[in-house]
């Protein structure tokens, strides 16, 4: 049985609408919180200092954890 990466369980939670929070930063499909006027799906990456829209979730993640890694 294949065991998922911890970034293939995020990006699990988030297409299954939730988020992912670690320590003030956090990852989501924002359509699933607020509708968007264009209909296209965004994956919002947010913190204190930082919040990005990503019409990828693949760029989306990479960010989140580029940021992630910085805040350890």
């Amino acid at each position: 049985m294949h065991k998922k990466s911890h970034r293939e369980s995020i990006k699990e939670k988030i297409t299954n609408g939730r988020y992912v929070e670690y320590r003030g930063l956090s990852i989501c499909k924002i359509n699933d919180f607020y509708p968007l006027a264009n209909g296209k799906t965004k994956y919002q990456v947010h913190s204190y200092y930082f919040s990005e829209l990503y019409e990828n979730i693949d760029e989306a993640l990479d960010r989140f954890f580029e940021i992630r890694r910085k805040i350890r």
